[in-house]
């Protein structure tokens, strides 16, 4: 599945209600979380990382961060700290040898050792010692990438895919092939030291030759788990297209492109990012058994209860993950017809032309929930429709000031 994230003009009103607090735009969890400093082992060197950990009695799932080239467990903590508060477990670590000089690295290793085959059995003995963590879920364990971090992700899947849930590539480097191999007829002429990217980052020979023959496009296709890829429309590093031949190929993808995102997400495109994220993973924890047991979702429009015919759909099912554990979205009154709220993350969607009318109730720019007490004209998700009350009373109910919905399930 293939959906574009593009900022138009109703996007854009969205930013601005919330920006301007007519809409909520919160989007941390609820859940504490505590860090800890864990060291694994990978033969006789040392894989620094910290892992973040709700604070709950319960094992939870878990997600391992690998970072860029260059970067560190660091360019991981905004991932972190947001997912920790929705109750996921993540550990981000450094690489032996792949970080920048001036970039503090707390594992063993050189960058003149390090390879995407060093740093994929790095990730591999994570992948391993994680499954005996007393917090985590052994049975939901995600690998996140980020460019190289991506193609190490996409090796280590590709070897234990019975060991992990999912995969979340962003940004995956997967010209790196192009940009590297392309200097050289033959390994024989790759020299002992390799300047990268202008001599920013100094490698040996092996960072050049383990390339060679890894074919990163037959370990997509052949993979069949879940994977969700993400791609900034402003990388200036890998360029988009990468990622859009990618999705084409891996079998069982969700690929979002993210509106304004570089190489590396921060501020809206990071917001994005995770919000997608926080989506794909409440999903990959709703089990189809659960879903199709998980009875009714019941709406209440301040202190009263509503009857709400649902739609079948992806939005409506990631609805009710949110639903299970309680969802309370504050609404604000918006163009004498609607009442509007931030749902705190994006929801899957499949925007269409629609006219709205009273007791209506659709998904906005992914992550607002909206509920009609007259009609409007837009692009939206439909989510339900309020059955029990007429147009006069869905007025008295929204036409009033501001309110808080609430969604559960029975």
């Amino acid at each position: 599945m293939k959906i574009r994230t593009i900022l138009s003009c109703a996007m854009l009103i969205a930013l601005i209600l919330t920006c301007t607090g007519f809409a909520d735009g919160s989007e941390e969890g609820g859940m504490d979380y505590r860090t800890e400093e864990i060291r694994c082992s990978n033969g006789a060197d040392s894989l620094y990382g910290v892992a973040y950990i709700p604070e709950t009695n319960e094992k939870v799932p878990l997600v391992i961060f690998s970072h860029e080239l260059g970067n560190s467990h660091t360019s991981g903590i905004r991932y972190t700290e947001r997912l920790a508060q929705y109750g996921y477990a993540v550990y981000a670590f450094d690489f032996r040898g792949g970080s920048a000089p001036g970039t503090e690295n707390r594992s063993s290793g050189s960058n003149r050792e390090m390879s995407v085959l060093t740093e994929a059995s790095d990730l591999e003995a994570v992948l391993e010692a994680a499954k005996g963590w007393d917090f985590v879920d052994s049975s939901s364990i995600y690998l996140l990438g980020g460019s190289q971090g991506g193609l190490v992700t996409i090796i280590a899947a590709s070897r234990h895919p019975d060991a992990i849930k999912g995969i979340m590539l962003m940004y995956p480097a997967l010209s790196a092939k192009e940009d590297h191999i392309s200097h050289y007829r033959t390994k024989e002429e790759v020299p002992e030291e390799v300047g990268l990217f202008g001599g920013w980052m100094q490698v040996g020979r092996n960072y050049i030759t383990d390339l060679w023959d890894l074919d990163f496009e037959s370990m997509l296709s052949s993979y069949t788990g879940k994977v969700l890829l993400l791609h900034g429309d402003r990388d200036s590093t890998v360029p988009l297209s990468w990622s859009e031949h990618a999705s084409e190929i891996i079998p069982d993808c969700e690929f979002h492109v993210i509106s304004g995102g570089g190489h590396e997400f921060f501020g809206q495109p990071f917001e994005d990012a995770a919000g997608y994220i926080l989506a794909w993973l409440n999903g990959m924890e709703t089990k189809e058994e659960e879903r199709e047991n998980s009875g009714t979702m019941k709406m209440k429009i301040g202190d009263t209860p509503v009857e709400v015919l649902w739609e079948n759909n992806e939005s409506v099912e990631a609805l009710k993950a949110l639903a299970a554990k309680g969802l309370s979205v504050r609404m604000s009154m918006y163009g004498g017809f609607e009442q509007v709220g931030s749902i705190g993350q994006r929801l899957p969607s499949n925007d269409r032309q629609t006219t709205t009318e009273s007791g209506d109730i659709v998904l906005y720019s992914s992550s607002q929930i909206v509920v009609f007490y007259g009609s409007n004209a837009w692009a939206y998700t439909r989510l339900g429709h309020i059955t029990d009350k007429t147009p006069e009373e869905m007025r008295k109910l929204l036409g009033n000031g501001d309110v808080v919905i609430t969604l559960t399930m029975e």
